[in-house]
């Protein structure tokens, strides 16, 4: 059986995404066709299950009109 492994950072960026997201009252599947891929991936991304590459952090705060920081400091 294989261990599934978390990363802290990505279940940090994940609920910061999601704050945003329901701040702005948009549905994951609003955001996910914003940003052209499936709702599970985004899902996953929310839930910190699947790292949000860099160049999506900053698709995803483009669509959120936030700095890209704000989402991950690490991000350029």
């Amino acid at each position: 059986m294989s261990k599934v492994v978390t990363n802290i950072n990505d279940v940090r960026i994940g609920r910061i995404i999601r704050l945003e997201r329901e701040a702005r009252e948009l549905t994951q599947i609003d955001v996910a066709k914003a940003l052209g891929i499936d709702q599970s991936t985004y899902a996953q991304y929310e839930l910190g299950k699947r790292p949000v590459p860099a160049n999506r952090v900053s698709d995803i705060a483009d669509a959120f009109g936030i700095a890209t920081r704000y989402i991950n400091p690490k991000a350029a």
